[in-house]
């Protein structure tokens, strides 16, 4: 069975967010308002299998996270990452019955 492994850092997702949308903040900027949210960061890594099943590892602990404890941009990136591969799956069973 195909297993797809996906890394989700929630502070670079905010890094990143921060960077494409501000022209004006340089890097240390950024980095200080990142440090000053005195947050827990998740870093979560999503394996998504081909029969549609799903397991969410906590990189930090290793343990199981449950997909209903997902909030926020962990939640934003799941949906995107489940949308893009039912849109794969699809886009594939056409061109084979094509």
């Amino acid at each position: 069975m195909k297993v797809t492994n996906v890394r989700f850092i929630e502070r670079d997702f905010y890094k990143q967010m921060i960077e494409t949308n501000s022209d004006l903040l340089t890097n240390n900027q950024i980095e200080k308002i990142l440090n000053t949210a005195d947050s827990y960061w998740l870093d979560l890594t999503f394996k998504f299998f081909e029969d549609g099943s799903l397991t969410i590892i906590d990189n930090y602990t290793e343990l199981h996270f449950p997909l209903s404890n997902l909030k926020g941009a962990a939640f934003d990136f799941y949906v995107k990452q489940r949308i893009t591969m039912i849109r794969a799956n699809l886009e594939a069973k056409i061109l084979q019955t094509a």
